[in-house]
């Protein structure tokens, strides 16, 4: 609603309510707090032939948005509203309604993302779970190649952006580097991402 009625830049409301909201969840539960709900333990611990249950549902997730994304009308409005909002207003795009449905979504998903973390984890501590993980995020839709700047979606590679950033990060812990490492690697990628794409927009 800040970013589609308000009007607020969307980078502005996405920071002050992460910061907001994580004081919050530090107030409510100050210490590390562990879980014994069985249904959730088994969420993070049953898998399917082999295969975890969150991985499944994970790449059923992504499905769902591939399909969403690319075979719908709602996918490819939310395609051209980020390409160019002023235009998608004057040709009579539900710009607010699809901006406010869109950032919906992104909640109830990261809220998801926050249940499968603690179910894995069988336990949550907000000082620490899902610290810096705005910045993973970003680095995997850039390493995937979907531009900042929006009118195009690469689900897939955003995957694989993902994984390639839990390689790598998987790669310096072995080699018992701290996590400070991963973080300025990941910003490394980021600048060296986006000045890619900022070359390729340019040719």
């Amino acid at each position: 609603a800040l970013v589609a009625y308000v009007g607020v830049q969307p980078i502005v409301a996405t920071l002050a309510l992460l910061v907001g909201v994580r004081g919050l969840a530090n107030v409510l539960v100050p210490q590390l707090v562990e879980f014994r709900n069985p249904d959730l333990i088994a969420l993070g611990s049953s898998s399917v032939a082999g295969i975890p249950v969150i991985v499944l549902i994970a790449a059923a997730l992504t499905l769902i948005v591939l399909f969403v994304v690319r075979r719908t009308t709602f996918g490819r409005q939310v395609v051209a509203i980020g390409g160019n909002r002023q235009a998608s207003e004057l040709s009579g795009l539900p710009v607010k309604r699809v901006l406010l449905t869109v950032y919906v979504i992104s909640g109830l998903l990261a809220a998801l993302a926050g249940v499968l973390a603690t179910a894995r984890l069988q336990a949550s501590d907000p000082t620490s779970l899902g610290l810096f993980i705005e910045l993973s995020a970003i680095t995997a839709v850039v390493v995937g190649g979907t531009p900042l700047t929006g009118g195009r979606i690469r689900v897939l590679s955003t995957v694989m952006g993902a994984l390639l950033m839990q390689l790598l990060a998987a790669t310096l812990i072995k080699h018992n580097l701290p996590q400070s490492w991963t973080q300025m690697v990941q910003a490394v990628i980021i600048l060296a991402a986006v000045y890619a794409t900022r070359e390729r927009g340019t040719r």
